[in-house]
């Protein structure tokens, strides 16, 4: 049960966020270290990695895709009618539309043993259900950032009653509150959402990692700021190999 804060300041969000970030890279370090291991093997034999949100959880793929210090081998899986940008009402319907969005694997054809991440605080969307038995019937390898302590509390809207930590090969639990924001103001108002931060923070601590030991393994794989000179010749050349995977570089 949350605890209501009664004296707010600009430090507030700060002493419960900050606490997260270490408490959920050291609950899930062993699948962390596992899932960054496995991108190493899958970019040193051509294969890309796919990241999935919808809603807010788009801002998952979006920050991970195509920036500096980013990597070239991720391929993102969103479509305008899941941005926040759409509105919460088209964005409400469709996410919970059963098959609104297999097309988007359609559209990348992936590869058998291929990684998909899927993001939702929940979890019981159909939407990203869908996704994930699609990927899996695929024979792709599937990984869900959610809260467990959030999922395990609703019920899912997916026709087969299942939620997405139910259906991935492996979970990487995001903690948090119930309802996403952590901080209580009163008995039904709470503040300061943890799930981007978190999936965000989490997604970085693989990829850093990976990036790091495939560069000193010399296969180029990090983007550079497109602000420099050399981050823009740097990048044009990794554009030329991703781009056979990525359609959205043509």
């Amino acid at each position: 049960m949350k605890k209501f804060q009664k004296k707010f300041d600009i430090r507030t969000y700060s002493r419960i966020a900050l606490p997260h970030l270490e408490n959920i890279l050291s609950r899930n370090l062993k699948i962390l270290e596992k899932i960054s291991d496995r991108i190493i093997q899958d970019v040193q034999s051509n294969r890309s990695l796919f990241v999935f949100g919808s809603g807010h959880s788009t801002l998952f793929p979006l920050e991970i895709y195509h920036r500096a210090g980013g990597p070239s081998f991720m391929i993102p899986l969103v479509a305008d009618f899941l941005l926040p940008s759409a509105g919460p009402s088209v964005v409400r319907f469709l996410e919970r539309t059963p098959g609104s969005v297999q097309f988007l694997l359609d559209r990348v054809i992936p590869r058998p043993g291929e990684m998909l991440w899927l993001a939702s605080q929940s979890g019981i969307n159909p939407a990203s259900v869908d996704l994930a038995l699609e990927a899996s019937r695929r024979k792709m390898f599937t990984v869900a950032f959610t809260s467990l302590a959030h999922s395990r509390t609703v019920k899912s809207r997916h026709p087969s009653g299942k939620k997405l930590y139910q259906v991935c090969d492996e979970v990487v639990d995001l903690g948090g509150a119930v309802g996403d924001a952590a901080i209580a103001v009163s008995g039904n108002v709470s503040v300061g959402p943890l799930s981007t931060l978190g999936s965000v923070f989490l997604a970085h601590s693989i990829l850093t990692n990976a990036m790091a030991q495939l560069e000193y393994k010399g296969i180029r794989c990090v983007y550079a700021s497109v602000n420099t000179l050399e981050g823009e010749v740097r990048n044009k050349k990794l554009e030329e190999v991703a781009k056979i995977r990525d359609i959205l570089l043509r």
